[in-house]
């Protein structure tokens, strides 16, 4: 070994790749860091605070730390709507390993903090960065503006908008990123099965995280790029085909075999459940299409919500489909547009560009679908029409315009030269004269025009200015940087302040309302009558050891559906029937309840009549509490969870047990250790909903046990 061997060129070239990458990734990390900087540092913000994240990710993931740390996976949650199927919905993500690591590390068995799911959400975004960096790279775009189309995708528009209200769908879409990445790398890089493969397997994640849409959207994308290039390689129609075929048909067997075990869970639960499609309650019934006119005509983007190019906060699409891109970015996306076909582009550039141009095509045609017969022909096609939002589509949209926007950036001195190249002198004055109008807004109007809207406008004539006197090409890439992150600073994603009512940890926040009634778990439910719909705290039993008779989420089982809406009144007999003994109100209730505890927002009442857990056939239509003193010392719960139940009985006579528990399939029943059927209670002219077993005279032990679990679980 010579220890004054001189390194070779190829040691140094790759040590120079190396440490420049290095510094890139730290970039991003602290560009990550800046832009989270007041939920991450200060804590002084959260994405838990709106919308679905507050009534179901944060709820979601109390129950699965719990559950974990208790020792099991919960495929099942007792504590909402009666019982019901927790992992079938998909959303609360159970099988995605970040999730179980993030609960496993942060958790305990009270649950997990709001700061943690944070911390989870910040470091989605880094995973996006990271990933449409990477993608960017593939796609042939140099460091910055690679770096610049990162920031641009992760930080605003579809992406961010989504880390406030779905957690779920935003962690789907910060995955979108590397699965394009690994099949463009397919076709930019090396012909290796492998990268489809890793482009299926990231695909089966984004439905792991917890939603079918961002699959769906990044399927679209991959499909569009694999026909795109084979299309450029066909040789006859029939290898093109196939060829596309094979390609496609491997990333969706990948993702099949990642999401098999959600799948295996959801494919029984999604064909037996009613969906909420939109406002007011309205429900797809099970395993029908969305209604066409609310697929057409709710969450889009309207032509009125254009002005939202131009700032954040002038107008916001319906459902936070956010179309803002900052100033800069939208500058240098149209310019590009206008010019490409004049730039003297890389022929590498030039097909990216005809790709992007079709993927921005595709999903502008489906945004603004309602105004054209593309939705019609949409509606038509298995599992398209069930993704019920055309404004969703945005994201290939913000996908495609990013990289073209990148690319203006790569191509800026041509573009400059063109955009210059005459009466330089007015166009320095008028840049000027916008430059102090921006100051002027920012100085005397910013009542009127928000801060988030003038100092953007005010970075971008700079920059212009700028450019104009800038000669290398560095610089005005750095400086694009620079001004989009000051964009992203003014402009921040979709976080909200803590001190809110709405802030997760204080509207769960434990009282001794909660504390009185975890006493109740496994014996009693609880109901909500709420005037202020807002405060209705409806996953409270995803927190505690609560068992409630609602909950909140987009999907309702059918059977139980059904048989609450015969009549829906807490103190109905349908009440009494689903073992509601307590009243969560804000209001006066009436001679059938009474008044147990009250604090600032919410009074705690208990019902004078209710049926008890569990009861015999012949005691129906008997007072509730007179049942419980004719059974007491002879049914005798001794276990309850979400997967097992444990009840001893001594039976007087042979007669069939009604248990006030959905009956649904996976669960099995055993008899003294031999199991024996269930059989929906026939309860009047109710649908049926609730196990029963039939038992002889004697001495029982009867267990409950959810085994519809998945091999390797």
């Amino acid at each position: 070994m010579l220890i004054n061997a001189e390194l070779s060129p190829r040691t140094v070239t790759s040590t120079g790749k190396m440490l420049t990458s290095l510094c890139i990734y730290l970039f991003l990390l602290y560009a990550t860091a800046v832009l989270l900087y007041p939920v991450i540092f200060t804590r002084e913000y959260s994405f838990c605070v709106k919308q679905d994240n507050l009534h179901q990710t944060y709820p979601y993931f109390n129950k699965l730390a719990s559950s974990l740390h208790k020792g099991y996976l919960p495929t099942w949650d007792a504590n909402t709507s009666g019982g019901k199927s927790f992992v079938g919905e998909i959303q609360p993500g159970i099988f995605y390993p970040l999730n179980i690591l993030w609960c496993f590390l942060f958790g305990s068995a009270s649950g997990i903090s709001v700061y943690y799911i944070d911390l989870l959400t910040a470091l989605h975004f880094l995973i996006c960065l990271i990933g449409m960096y990477k993608a960017a790279r593939t796609f042939l775009l140099p460091s910055f503006p690679a770096i610049a189309t990162a920031l641009i995708f992760t930080f605003t528009g579809a992406v961010a908008a989504r880390a406030g209200g779905q957690t779920g769908i935003f962690f789907g879409l910060t995955l979108l990123p590397w699965s394009v990445y690994f099949t463009a790398r397919y076709y930019m890089d090396r012909r290796h099965k492998k990268f489809l493969l890793f482009s299926g397997l990231v695909a089966g994640l984004e439905i792991l995280a917890g939603h079918m849409q961002p699959f769906f959207h990044t399927m679209i994308i991959n499909g569009i790029i694999i026909l795109f290039f084979e299309f450029k390689d066909r040789r006859t129609w029939k290898a093109f085909l196939v060829a596309s075929g094979i390609n496609f048909s491997l990333l969706l067997v990948l993702a099949f075999i990642v999401t098999l075990p959600q799948l295996y869970y959801s494919s029984q639960y999604l064909s037996d459940v009613y969906r909420s499609v939109g406002p007011g309650g309205i429900l797809a019934a099970p395993g029908g299409k969305v209604p066409l006119d609310i697929y057409t005509h709710r969450h889009i983007i309207n032509l009125y919500n254009l002005p939202n190019l131009l700032g954040q906060d002038f107008t916001k699409p319906e459902d936070d489909n956010i179309i803002y891109m900052g100033i800069l970015p939208l500058l240098l996306f149209i310019l590009y547009l206008v010019r490409h076909r004049r730039l003297t582009l890389s022929p590498a550039h030039a097909a990216i560009t005809r790709l992007l141009l079709i993927i921005l095509a595709v999903g502008t045609v489906c945004v603004l679908g309602y105004l054209t017969f593309i939705p019609f022909i949409l509606h038509q096609l298995p599992f398209v029409s069930v993704v019920r939002q055309l404004g969703r589509y945005m994201i290939l949209i913000s996908f495609s315009a990013s990289l073209l926007a990148g690319l203006g950036i790569a191509y800026i001195s041509q573009i400059k030269e063109w955009l210059f190249q005459h009466h330089t002198k007015v166009k320095l004055y008028v840049l000027a004269f916008l430059g102090i109008n921006a100051l002027y807004w920012i100085i005397v109007q910013s009542n009127v025009i928000p801060i988030a809207v003038s100092i953007p406008f005010l970075c971008c004539f700079l920059f212009l200015i700028a450019g104009m006197k800038m000669k290398k090409i560095t610089e005005i890439t750095v400086l694009a940087i620079a001004v989009i992150s000051i964009d992203l600073y003014v402009n921040k994603p979709s976080y909200s302040p803590i001190d809110n009512e709405f802030y997760a940890d204080r509207y769960y926040g434990r009282n001794r309302i909660i504390d009185s009634l975890e006493h109740t778990y496994g014996q009693y439910r609880v109901a909500f009558d709420m005037s202020n719909y807002a405060f209705e705290r409806r996953n409270l039993g995803n927190m505690y050891n609560i068992q409630t008779t609602w909950g909140y989420s987009a999907t309702y089982n059918k059977e139980y559906l059904d048989f609450i809406n015969t009549d829906p009144r807490p103190d109905s007999e349908t009440g009494d029937l689903l073992n509601i003994r307590y009243i969560i109100s804000d209001k006066t209730q009436g001679a059938g309840f009474v008044l147990k505890d009250s604090i600032e927002g919410m009074k705690l009442y208990e019902k004078k009549n209710y049926y008890p857990r569990m009861y015999w056939q012949h005691q129906l239509g008997m007072p509730g509490p007179a049942i419980e003193a004719a059974n007491k010392g002879t049914i005798r719960q001794t276990a309850y969870s979400d997967l097992y139940q444990r009840i001893e009985i001594d039976c007087p006579a042979r007669d069939t047990l009604i248990i006030s528990e959905n009956s649904y399939p996976g669960w099995k029943c055993f008899d003294n250790r031999k199991e024996i059927p269930i059989r929906p209670a026939k309860i009047k002219n109710y649908p049926p909903l609730f196990r029963s077993v039939v038992l002889d005279k004697g001495h029982h032990i009867v267990e409950f046990r959810y085994n519809k679990v998945f091999y390797w679980f």
